[in-house]
């Protein structure tokens, strides 16, 4: 592989580096959506979302199409989707991993310290 397409590849993966921009390609992997649409569902202005969404454009993960005077955005590949699913599922993986050993974490700590306590009792009588 030639350096270039790390460069791009490095590029492009700015756009997971913001959570609005993840949130509008899972809503545009569900069906493709006007500016408007998506603001609604993000809660924030059109304004960001064309902000957002022109990164996006600039980067070619989303696409659009235009019918009559409405714009709508698609992912333009679904592959850039599947890619951001992995990392997530990723994660959550880790995540579950962590919670898993904190809590037998815990646990190990309440049966020591049950022992413990046993042991006290036992020397006390």
């Amino acid at each position: 592989m030639t350096p270039d397409i790390f460069k791009l590849h490095a590029s492009f993966c700015g756009i997971f580096s913001s959570d609005i921009r993840l949130h509008i390609m899972w809503l545009l992997a569900e069906e493709e959506k006007t500016v408007t649409e998506l603001a609604n569902a993000l809660n924030i202005t059109v304004a960001n979302v064309s902000q957002h969404l022109s990164i996006m454009r600039s980067l070619g993960a989303v696409s659009s199409r235009r019918e009559g005077r409405v714009i709508y955005y698609h992912i333009a590949n679904q592959k850039f989707y599947q890619g951001a699913q992995l990392i997530r599922e990723g994660l959550l993986e880790e995540m579950e991993k962590r919670l898993n050993a904190v809590h037998l974490e815990q646990k190990i700590t309440e049966d020591e310290t049950e022992v413990e306590h046993e042991q006290k009792e036992i020397l006390a009588d």
